[in-house]
């Protein structure tokens, strides 16, 4: 443990990769005039236990990344779609937040509209009886199918599940932390609530987009709380240390993909690659 003049409590923390037994140091001296020291590392090692999934046989299923594989899987969405409420609320979502979605939206619903049109004919259709005395009746017709139709709405909700329910997601979470960080600071949040969030507000990092691959250049360390105050609460790691289990030595220097488990949606990815490189805000939801 080391403690700065500022106060601040900061706690030296290494990932040794099972390839090498140990990582190359992030910080490099460099010889450019303006005193920039930060050489970042591009890649991560190929054989670090983070970055590889692991063996079918030998895979162990957490809860977190089960409730994941939910949340953002086609069941969902055509769960949502089934709830009149939750429709409601996804409609609303998408005419204030992605009205560039709500053609696609519209598509889908007008594509489902069509599709059972056309099964309640062919249920109409097969109900018919046939009449004695009139041969062209005894005769059944044929089901309708329009197979065109079916693959355009099926690829209509493929976009909403991969662009829309994710984004959908993310605004239903920052609204849930937003509510519990007003009810901490107004002391209104139940103690089994306020327990299970301690600390949470403060774990981040930030990167320097105008570096080579967007190198993390801070991460959260805490505020420092004096021996006298700490009381049970022996533990004052970094909050980012404490949350990820990466070390902020070992975090400073490297581009955010460390954190993207194998579960990452490769989508969401792109979408923050996306926005980052544009300069505008963007929220995702990631599973590390």
């Amino acid at each position: 443990m080391r403690s700065s003049a500022d106060s601040v409590i900061s706690q030296e923390s290494y990932t040794p990769s099972i390839a090498t037994g140990a990582l190359a140091p992030l910080q490099q001296k460099t010889a450019l005039e303006d005193g920039d020291r930060l050489s970042p590392l591009l890649e991560d090692d190929p054989q670090s236990w983070d970055l590889i999934e692991p063996e079918e046989e030998d895979r162990k299923v957490f809860s977190l990344e089960a409730r994941s594989e939910q949340l953002f899987s086609k069941q969902h969405l055509s769960a949502i779609f089934k709830d009149t409420p939750s429709l409601l609320r996804f409609t609303s979502f998408l005419s204030v937040a992605r009205p560039k979605s709500v053609p696609i939206l519209i598509y889908y619903l007008d594509a489902l509209k069509a599709l059972r049109a056309i099964n309640y004919a062919n249920a109409v259709a097969e109900a018919l009886e046939p009449i004695p005395g009139l041969e062209f009746t005894e005769t059944q017709a044929r089901p309708t199918v329009n197979g065109v139709l079916e693959e355009k709405a099926k690829q209509a909700f493929d976009v909403l599940v991969r662009d829309d329910l994710p984004a959908f997601i993310t605004h239903i979470f920052t609204q849930v932390v937003s509510v519990s960080i007003s009810k901490r600071v107004t002391g209104t949040l139940p103690p089994l609530l306020r327990e299970a969030s301690e600390g949470l507000a403060e774990v981040f990092c930030l990167t320097d987009p105008s570096r080579k691959d967007n190198p993390i250049i801070f991460a959260s360390e805490g505020i420092y709380t004096p021996q006298s105050e700490r009381g049970n609460h022996a533990d004052q790691a970094p909050e980012f240390h404490r949350t990820t289990q990466y070390g902020v030595s070992y975090a400073i220097g490297r581009n955010c993909r460390f954190l993207q488990g194998p579960k990452t949606n490769r989508s969401s990815v792109a979408r923050f690659r996306e926005m980052c490189s544009q300069g505008k805000e963007h929220s995702e939801v990631f599973l590390n």
